[in-house]
């Protein structure tokens, strides 16, 4: 299993190995548009801590100023996953919440909020350079966002990783509040 741990209130991202090592630390954002106490979780606003699943880094031919060189989709826990993982020692469940990495949260919450997807990408829809290695980071649309920089390295990483790997995407907290 590949764990990353998004926590949110340190704006990081620290990628731990299959072995339980920590690889790197990332910066990390994910502040949305949309967040007000009638939508906490919908759309528009950030996703709800808990764990999640990463797919395989998705890499655009030409980047796009909202989502940067590429995005990693985010799915809810599936009960199955969360079996297996169970099943190998590498999980507890109770309920609707499990234990991850040494992590209490819920499993997934995506779907309870009527979305089927997040992805982890960089850019910026209001950057002034969204393509830059360290451009700004912004709010999305409840998106994590990384530094294009960082977020290649953690595709790219997260690529050569993956096989034969289950990739828990653990969020923690909520975001700081962005200015733009």
């Amino acid at each position: 299993m590949i764990h990353p741990v998004f926590d949110r209130p340190t704006q990081t991202i620290k990628a731990f190995n299959a072995n339980g090592s920590v690889y790197r630390v990332f910066r990390g954002e994910g502040d949305a548009w949309g967040h007000t106490a009638d939508n906490e979780y919908g759309h528009d606003a950030w996703m709800p801590p808990g764990h999640y699943l990463l797919g395989a880094p998705q890499f655009f031919a030409q980047p796009i100023a909202s989502e940067g060189f590429g995005q990693i989709p985010i799915s809810d826990l599936d009960a199955a996953t969360l079996g297996a993982l169970v099943a190998a020692g590498k999980a507890t469940a109770n309920g609707s919440n499990a234990t991850i990495g040494g992590i209490v949260a819920a499993i997934g919450g995506l779907a309870k909020y009527d979305r089927s997807a997040l992805f982890v990408h960089g850019g910026g829809s209001n950057a002034p350079q969204p393509f830059a290695d360290y451009q700004m980071l912004c709010k999305t649309e409840g998106c994590p966002r990384m530094w294009n920089a960082e977020w290649r390295e953690f595709a790219l990483w997260l690529q050569d990783q993956s096989a034969g790997n289950t990739i828990v995407f653990t969020v923690i907290g909520n975001p700081v509040i962005l200015a733009c």
